[in-house]
């Protein structure tokens, strides 16, 4: 085989290409060839597509190398490609991928002779569209032949329904020259599941007097002028500050306009109809007898609802030094005002003299239009809290609370009231022992409170009925409450319920008060320093209001959770179960004054208990069968570890042999309070609704099933949360008030007279009757 010298060829090779330098290239110069180029991705030809596509492409340059594509897009006026739109580098446009997400246009009604214009469901938009794709090479040179496709883009029509103001048939709705007007507005992408905001909204407000032309002549020069001047410019729907669903108008003459609003998607389909219920207006420019709504509220007086500057005040008698504050809230967007602001005071003279406010208007901070005054404290008199709220136009609401100071002398020892109502045919005896008759209630509170000064059970033990004026209270240092109320007790048979049962701060689930208020006796006693002991049938089910509770539709389930389920949400998870950080039940008379966190019973029908917890991330589950034999009270456990409190057991008239309480029997359906299988839940105290100081047991519940989750829990207690207060009356002494589940007049009267008497002369410091007196009752 010849071997090559490389040497020698490379040499040959250098000389070869010096003297080629010297002379012209020698050959013929091949011409650029242009770039191929081909739709790899895209609906078939002539197919109807959403209006929205990924559409993809490819390229190839066979001597170089590809910079870029260009592409164009055609709205096919005339349903077919018109050549001219492709015409000028104008209509073309750069785009280096090979891919690229497009909106195309559908703004074309599809049916136009079929659509019915009085109904603004959803309708059918389309537009023909051709795609040209070219790809354009390192030297610029274009395809020669671009790519394309024609199709159709479709989307269904936007939707928008005027929120404010609202319609009224074909009334006119009553407005200020300073009018908001609020929609909301739907964008149906390709089918009633596919939903979001529409892209753009303009709005419309003509004068009916205008060419005399009437409501309905109006609404049809709105519907064939859609360039009308009086239309607003297309404004963004989701602009900064929703300033793309709401208009605040010019001032306006008085007089009949019609409004109307138009949205349109971004494909550029735009809401045709014209419909009285939902984008079309008829409002009536006029001067306004009444202003923003107003609700005030205050726990003892409930909510004061109002849209009237001239409300009639409402009244409430209180105890001396009980601070009073009031929360209230404001909205006129039901006709189209805003609410501009407030101001409040006490004891105005004058409501017309500005200087005569205690605060002067004040702009509102809060999105939802709230304020509140400081808490005010009185000792005599009668005084006025008023508040006033006034709109962008100037109309204006206000609330009086007329607050009397009623004096507490606290001069007599104890009142004993009998709210319980017995039935014509009760009695031990009668009932076997089932329940008792009032004079039997009246014998035993005689018999118990024998030893107690001044006490005279003719004056100081008064039955109650419909009302119970506090002024009858005001007198006395300290109050036993005996009631009926209970879990399943037929209403109106005894007023504690009416009294203590939870208002909630939403007029919306039991309307507003007016007049003269029943409030919270049992409450404002204990605030204006009184010592109460409260006892019964199940008590504390009392603040269970059943209006309020799921609005009436059905009854609570128990164990209940006094600060987040009073209101009917008892899932556990609460999400409506919230004021900001609080709970809506903070403000009732068992969590605020009794300091009671869980209510049970202890035998009722049969359910599983099931409790999700969020701010432990755990679940508690209790499945118990309410025996009402084995489960039922029949003696209780002192845990008290203060004083030395007797064990209490069933009296023999009830429990004895054949009794209805008897072993063999039934025992006493009672409240249970804050059991332990409730509290100790994920290894400690819940979060949720954590075990409060101011709780303090005095009994647990005895029954015969001593491994029952309920065996020992607290059937009575003490409640710390005016134990440091010192009544304004002279000798008075701060002290606890203590509540029973249950009522004492079952259990042995010599134990429960040593009972009560620990709480009369150990706890509120109350007299005892000379020796010589003792004997008489």
């Amino acid at each position: 085989m010849k071997r090559l010298n490389l040497a020698a060829l490379t040499i040959f090779g250098v000389l070869t290409l010096v003297g080629c330098a010297e002379n012209d290239l020698v050959g013929t110069r091949k011409t650029n060839q242009p770039p191929r180029i081909w739709l790899s991705s895209a609906p078939p030809e002539g197919a109807v597509s959403e209006y929205t596509l990924h559409l993809f492409w490819g390229g190839w340059d066979p001597d170089g190398e590809i910079a870029f594509y260009e592409y164009a897009i055609t709205n096919n006026e005339s349903g077919v490609f018109d050549p001219a739109d492709t015409t000028g580098a104008d209509k073309w446009h750069p785009v280096v991928s090979n891919d690229s997400i497009f909106t195309f246009t559908a703004d074309l009604l599809a049916d136009s002779a079929g659509t019915d214009f009085t109904d603004l469901e959803p309708v059918d938009f389309i537009r023909s569209h051709t795609f040209f794709i070219r790809a354009v090479d390192d030297e610029g040179l274009r395809s020669t032949r671009p790519a394309y496709r024609s199709f159709t883009s479709r989307t269904l029509s936007p939707v928008v329904d005027i929120l404010v103001p609202t319609r009224t048939g074909l009334n006119p709705a009553q407005v200020p020259p300073i009018t908001t007007f609020r929609w909301v507005g739907k964008d149906y992408v390709s089918n009633e599941r596919q939903v979001q905001e529409p892209d753009s909204v303009r709005w419309i407000i003509v004068s009916t007097e205008v060419q005399d032309r009437g409501w309905e002549g109006t609404i049809e020069y709105i519907r064939k002028n859609p360039d009308a001047p009086e239309w607003s410019d297309w404004h963004y729907y989701r602009a900064p500050g929703d300033t793309g669903k709401f208009w605040i108008s010019r001032p306006l003459e008085f007089g009949p306009y019609i409004f109307a609003v138009q949205v349109k998607d971004e494909a550029g389909a735009v809401n045709p109809v014209f419909d009285e219920h939902r984008n079309v207006r008829r409002v009536m420019v006029s001067r306004r007898t009444s202003g923003p709504l107003l609700i005030v509220f205050n726990r003892y007086v409930g909510n004061v609802v109002t849209t009237s500057p001239t409300t009639a005040p409402v009244f409430i008698d209180l105890p001396a030094k009980v601070p009073m504050s009031f929360r209230w809230e404001a909205d006129a967007s039901s006709y189209g005002g805003v609410v501009s602001g407030y101001r409040y005071g006490w004891d105005i003279q004058d409501l017309s003299e500005d200087e005569q406010w205690d605060i002067d208007w004040t702009p509102f901070v809060t999105e939802n239009n709230t304020a509140e005054s400081p808490a005010r404290t009185y000792e005599f008199d009668s005084h006025t809290f008023h508040v006033e709220v006034i709109d962008n136009s100037g109309y204006k609401s206000r609330v009086g609370v007329r607050v009397n100071i009623v004096p507490f002398t606290m001069t007599k020892n104890l009142i004993v009231i009998d709210d319980y109502r017995e039935a014509p045919n009760a009695g031990f005896a009668r009932t076997n022992g089932g329940a008792p008759s009032d004079l039997e209630h009246d014998e035993f509170w005689r018999d118990v409170l024998s030893e107690l000064a001044n006490f005279d059970a003719a004056v100081d033990m008064i039955e109650v009925r419909d009302n119970l004026p506090i002024q009858a209270i005001a007198d006395y240092k300290s109050m036993i409450w005996n009631t009926f109320a209970g879990y399943n007790a037929q209403e109106g048979i005894s007023l504690l319920p009416e009294l203590v049962q939870f208002l909630p701060e939403d007029p919306s689930i039991l309307g507003g008060v007016t007049g003269k208020i029943k409030p919270n006796i049992v409450a404002l006693y204990m605030a204006a320093g009184g010592h109460v002991l409260l006892c019964g049938e199940q008590p504390m089910t009392a603040v269970v209001n059943r209006l309020a509770f799921a609005g009436g539709t059905r009854s609570p389930a128990y164990p209940i959770i006094f600060r987040y389920e009073l209101l009917g949400d008892q899932d556990g998870e609460y999400e409506d179960s919230r004021i900001g950080e609080r709970g809506v039940g903070e403000i009732s008379f068992a969590y605020n004054e009794c300091c009671l966190n869980v209510l049970e019973i202890s035998a009722i029908p049969s359910r599983r208990l099931v409790r999700h917890f969020p701010d432990q991330d755990c679940q508690t589950v209790l499945v118990r069968d309410h025996s009402v034999k084995t489960d039922g009270l029949r003696f209780t456990i002192p845990i008290e570890d203060t004083l030395s409190f007797p064990a209490l057991e069933l009296r023999p008239e009830v429990a004895g042999p054949g009794k209805v309480f008897a072993p063999e029997n039934r025992g006493l359906v009672n409240d249970i309070y804050n059991p332990p299988y409730f509290q100790e839940i994920c290894g400690g105290v819940t979060e949720t609704d954590p075990l409060r100081e101011c709780f303090q047991p005095i009994y647990g519940h005895g029954c015969l099933n001593s491994s029952a989750v309920i065996y020992g829990a607290p059937v009575a207690f003490w409640t710390l949360q005016y134990a440091d207060y010192v009544p304004d009356a002279p000798g008075g002494v701060a002290a606890k008030s203590a509540i029973w589940g249950f009522d004492p007049v079952f259990f042995k009267p010599e134990q429960v007279k040593e009972a009560v008497e620990l709480i009369l002369f150990e706890e509120w410091q109350l007299p005892r009757k000379p020796p010589e007196d003792s004997a008489t009752p």
